[in-house]
């Protein structure tokens, strides 16, 4: 039994650690940099709208068509968006930059508004 149990968590770990590693890069990624950028701003466009619209279903609308507007007027699909987002997630080390760069920009641009204020 104690082979059996030992077997089935080495299997599981391993597809666990093969699903990561396995990732493919898709071939319409956006740069690290860009990424960084373009989450930076959807975090601050989210943030704009979830304190504008307090119904669930006018959030929802409004986010979903400002963030399509947004992500169309730097020329880039939601495909390509989300392809890159899922590709970054499944990258740890990756995916830990980019939010720590995002956090980093959200601080410094809070920092210049209080500032202004």
């Amino acid at each position: 039994m104690k082979i059996i149990l030992f077997i089935a968590l080495l299997v599981l770990t391993q597809s666990c650690h093969d699903g990561l590693e396995g990732l493919q890069k898709p071939d319409n990624l956006i740069p690290k940099t860009e990424m960084i950028d373009l989450m930076t701003d959807i975090y601050i466009l989210e943030a704009h709208i979830s304190n504008t619209y307090t119904t669930v279903n006018r959030y929802y609308k409004v986010m979903n068509a400002s963030g399509r507007a947004y992500l169309k007027s730097k020329n880039i699909t939601e495909k390509q968006y989300e392809d890159s987002y899922i590709y970054y997630n499944g990258t740890k080390e990756e995916f830990k930059f980019i939010i720590d760069k995002v956090q980093e920009n959200l601080q410094k641009k809070s920092i210049e508004m209080q500032k202004k204020s």
